[in-house]
Formats: C-alpha cells, structure tokens, sequence
C-alpha cells in the first residue's frame, strides 16, 4: 500500500515538475532535390509576418538560436551530419543551400492558466514557415513549417520552451533526413 502511494506521489511530482512541450515539422512543398547535394547550409536572419514586439524580436533572434543548436547537435551526433558546413552567412554560391524563415504565428499564451489550469489552457505555440532554396540557381528546393508548443510545466512553464521545441523541430527534421538517407545506401 505504501509504494502504491509513494508511486502515485512520484507520478503526480513528475507531471508537476515536466512541461508538457510537443514539437512537430509539416512539409508544405516536398524537396525536389536532395540535401546531400548541398555541402553548406547558410541561415539568413528570420522574418516576421506579426506585427507585435514579441514576434518581431524572435525573430531577430531565431536564426541565431537554430545555428547554435545546430552546430551543438553536430558536435553531439558527428557521424549524423547532412551539410559539412553550417553557417550564418557566405560568399559562396555553388553547393549553398539557403534557409529562409518567417515567423507567421507566436503567441506567448499565459502561464498562469498554464500552473493554474494546464492541458491546453493558456498555452504558447510558434510557427516558422522555412523556405530551402539553392542559392546559385534561387530554385525554391522545399518548404516546411516547424512548430512548437507548451500546454503546461512547473509554475506554468516559459514561452521559451515553445520555442526551443522549434528548434527542436528542425533538428528532428534534419536527424529524420539523415536517417532515411542512410537507410537508402
């Protein structure tokens, strides 16, 4: 009876303390080339299609975040890599694959319904919509929106956890591309 009662207490403690974030990827226009044509995969600074201070100031901050967690989880995964280089910005042409991002939903919701409420009320979601282009011939090489969202967490969770599940996404995308490229071989 006992360890029932202390399991019970460790389950309600976990989903106390844990946020409750999802990340997901959808392609909207399926890549007409493969990456591994590519060897640099060059982020350009994100748009906004928002018009708040908040969306804008992700925004200006995205491209950033995704590049130093790309190149975290290239350290972390080295055998895993797709481009062999990542960078913010390049003189070169041949061989670059260019990211381009626009912001087109963010909405920091309200962590008190998140403590106070959780399972959905209140919650924070972001929406990137990315455009692959080869950046020699400006062929637009696929399209795909990267989502991330927070229902709950302790004291409600940060809107930042929102964002980094779409970061998450993103290298989620990449880690699936890798793994169905080696699959093919």
């Amino acid at each position: 009876m006992k360890r029932s009662i202390w399991a019970g207490f460790l389950v309600a403690a976990f989903l106390l303390i844990s946020a409750c974030a999802s990340h997901r990827y959808t392609v909207l226009e399926p890549r007409n080339k493969e990456l591994t044509d590519y060897q640099i995969l060059e982020i350009r600074d994100f748009k906004c299609n928002l018009g708040d201070s908040d969306s804008k100031a992700l925004a200006e901050r995205f491209a950033d975040r995704l590049y130093l967690n790309i190149l975290k989880d290239r350290k972390e995964h080295p055998d895993e890599i797709i481009f062999d280089k990542v960078v913010r910005k390049t003189q070169k042409t041949e061989g670059v694959l260019l990211l381009d991002g626009t912001v087109i939903s963010f909405e920091k919701g309200s962590r008190a319904k998140r403590y106070l409420l959780g399972f959905g009320s209140g919650k924070a979601y972001c929406t990137i919509q990315s455009n692959f282009t080869d950046k020699h011939s400006n062929e637009n090489i696929m399209k795909l929106n990267f989502d991330g969202e927070l229902s709950m967490g302790i004291f409600g969770g940060s809107v930042d956890e929102a964002v980094q599940g779409v970061v998450e996404a993103y290298l989620e995308y990449f880690d699936d591309y890798f793994a169905n490229q080696r699959s093919k071989k």
